[in-house]
Formats: structure tokens, sequence, C-alpha cells
């Protein structure tokens, strides 16, 4: 595995401005808003602020208001709900396109670790095609910094054939708090762990006899211990939430639901209409059949495996993306010619061709959809008599986000 490069001014250059372009890029997307959830949660974020407590029930629903409530969202909904206040959903917009931006520079100079400049913005480019669908004002899109910045300390750890600092536990205490996905955080260390201790018992490979290669592989044994230890202090850290050891669980309890499939984002990708993923497996391929490229065991099984949860959900279009790019960039990066130093001149020319590319990818993978169907929701709510508006009323399940944040159970 190659060691971790060294970020240069104008990695970091680049990065700021991948950033630059993404927020200004997201500014100007009204479809972030097109998911009615998010006028549920920043209602669950009032409700918070309000109570200064954690819902354990459901407030907003009429038949299920008794029914138990797990808020593993709570820090989420609380942050889309203060920028709601600050400035209406325009300021949900803003707090959306910051997290957007905060993700594309994170990536970029995670990707700089391994990946000559061009290369570098294909991998974003290619990253934020697969992330595009769930662009989307939510709380899935809050926890992308921490998902970028634990994978890249993961990463930049192999490389440098040590284990994770500490340093990054606090990402997974804010990370558990916003949003589900951090249990992915919890399981890619076993295998970066396990990769760790492969790569150590292949250097017996050579040797003659059975007791020295017993002896090396009992020490290599040994330095999967400080992976061990950081394993056990996330799964620790993790348990910083409001639900204690029912907040780690409850991403398995939510797999597990059998309505899951009936939710139209857990459904497989619909390959009658373009997907962002399609460009990612068409290239995987090309590049497979083109190239000599043999990538790590590990490597190679943790991308298969963001893959076949791909095809199995749409919306783990952004895990592929956003994952497969930092766990594929040292293997790949280790079969390019070494990076030549990028003339200061092209920083415009490499700006303005960052600008036209993922802008080209976020218009072509993003659907506009009807931003308005909130306002079509708010407008048909103010012509119903104020007497009827106070009773609960049966509800399609698009509708729910615009109705609760109207005040209507």
């Amino acid at each position: 595995m190659p060691s971790p490069g060294c970020f240069n001014r104008l990695d970091n250059g680049f990065a700021v401005i991948a950033g630059c372009v993404i927020f200004a890029l997201v500014l100007a997307v009204p479809a972030v808003l097109n998911d009615s959830d998010t006028l549920w949660q920043i209602r669950t974020g009032d409700w918070i602020l309000s109570h200064r407590a954690i819902p354990w029930t459901d407030p907003f629903s009429y038949t299920a208001g008794d029914r138990p409530w797990m808020p593993h969202e709570w820090l989420a909904e609380v942050l889309l709900s203060l920028a709601n206040r600050a400035g209406g959903l325009e300021g949900a917009i803003v707090l959306t396109a910051a997290s957007a931006g905060l993700t594309a520079g994170l990536l970029f100079r995670s990707l700089s670790r391994f990946l000559p400049g061009f290369q570098a913005f294909e991998g974003l480019i290619l990253a934020a095609s697969c992330a595009a669908p769930s662009l989307l004002a939510r709380p899935h899109l809050l926890a992308w910094p921490c998902l970028v910045l634990w994978c890249d300390g993961l990463v930049a750890a192999r490389a440098s054939r040590t284990a994770p600092s500490f340093w990054l536990l606090p990402v997974m205490v804010l990370w558990v708090n916003l949003h589900g996905s951090f249990m992915l955080g919890l399981l890619l260390p076993f295998a970066f762990a396990a990769e760790s201790i492969l790569d150590g018992l292949s250097a017996t490979a050579g040797k003659r006899t059975i007791f020295a290669a017993l002896t090396r592989r009992s020490l290599h044994l040994r330095d999967g211990r400080p992976w061990a230890a950081f394993i056990l202090a996330a799964w620790l850290s993790a348990l910083l939430n409001p639900a204690f050891a029912d907040g780690l669980l409850f991403p398995f309890h939510m797999l597990g639901m059998q309505s899951l499939g009936s939710i139209g984002e857990w459904a497989p990708p619909d390959f009658a209409k373009f997907q962002p993923v399609e460009v990612v497996i068409l290239a995987a391929l090309a590049a497979g059949i083109a190239y000599p490229i043999r990538l790590p065991p590990i490597r190679l099984i943790l991308f298969t495996g963001l893959l076949h949860v791909t095809l199995t959900s749409s919306r783990n279009q952004q895990l592929l993306g956003l994952v497969g790019a930092i766990v594929l960039a040292a293997p790949i990066g280790a079969l390019l010619p070494a990076r030549a130093a990028i003339p200061p001149k092209r920083w415009m020319t490499g700006g303005a061709i960052l600008c036209a590319a993922v802008a080209l990818t976020l218009r072509v993978t993003i659907p506009l959809g009807n931003e308005r169907s909130g306002a079509a929701v708010a407008e048909a709510l103010a012509m119903v008599p104020p007497d009827i508006r106070t009773r609960p009323v049966f509800n399609d399940y698009a509708y729910g986000g615009n109705l609760i944040f109207a005040g209507v159970r």
C-alpha cells in the first residue's frame, strides 16, 4: 500500500475551489427541497427546541401518536430547524449547500493523497454523480462530511501502516447523532484491520521454515491490536446518543422493517431510466478490461459490497460514490505514474473545467421534479375551513411532511 501523499498548497487550493463550486451549484438547485421529509424534520427540530427534550413518541401522527419513536437524527433536525428559523426554507438550502460544499472539498483533499490532480477531479465527478440523486435537504446530507472524514482517516491510517488516531472519535460522536449511516463507519474498521493483518501475513510467504512463518504470523496478529483498540473505542463512542444502546442498534432494526421495500428510495435503481451508478459500473468494467488493474482483496470486497447494496437500494448510490472513491484511490493511484506538479497558471483552467464538469453532472443526474409541491399543499389547505383543518386527515405518503409542517395531524 502506498504511503499517503503530502498535501501541498495547490491541492488545498483546488479542494477549496471544489467546495465553493459545489456550494454555489447547490444554492441554484431548488430540487434539494423536493422531499417532503425535510418539512417534518424541520418541525421535529422545532419540537426539540421548544420542549428542550427529545421526543420518544410520535408527536405528529393521529393514529400512531402513542407509538415509540427513535429520534436517531435529532441533531440534524435541530440544525435544519435553526436554519429554517434563520432564513426560512432558503436557510435550509444554504445549510445543505454548505454541507455539500464541505463534503466536496474534503473528498478532493482525500483523493489527492494518492491521485494526480486530473484523476482526483475524475474521482470527485464520479462520486458527485452517484451522490447527486440524494442531494436533498435531509439529515443524510448533513452527515456526509462525517462520512468522508471518517473514511479518509481509516484509509490514511492504512497507508501509513498505523491504526487510526483516537482524535477521529469525535467525528463518530457527531455522526451517530446526525444520521443512521454511522453504522457503516463502525463496520469499515473491521475490514481495514483485516487488511492490515493480511498484509503482514503475506510477508511470511517466502519463509523456508514453519517456525519462522508462525513467528511472523504471531507478530503481525499483535500488530492488529491497535486497530482492535480503535474499533472498541469507536463502538463505545457511538453509545453517546440519547438512546444509548438502542440508538446504536437502531440501523439494524430499521433494515429489518418489512415495510421498508414499499418506500421509493429504498427500492432498487430503475435502469429503465438513467442512473448515475450505471456510469460507475461501466467505467469500472472498461478500466478492468483496458488496464491490468488488480485491487487488493479487501478493497475488492469492499467495492463489491458497496455495489451490491447500491443495486438493492437506490439511496445507497451515495455510499458507492463517496466511500468507493476513497477506498479505491490508493490502489488505483499506485498504478499511475508519479504525480506531476500543476503549474500555477493552470489554476483557472482547472477550476473552469471542474465548474463545467460538476455543473453538467448535477444538472443531468438531479431530477428537478416539482419544487412547488409544498406550496401547492399550503394553497390547498388555505381553502379548507378552519374547523375541518383541526381534524385528523387521511394522508398520502408524499404529503406527510407538508401536512405536519402545516400543523395537520
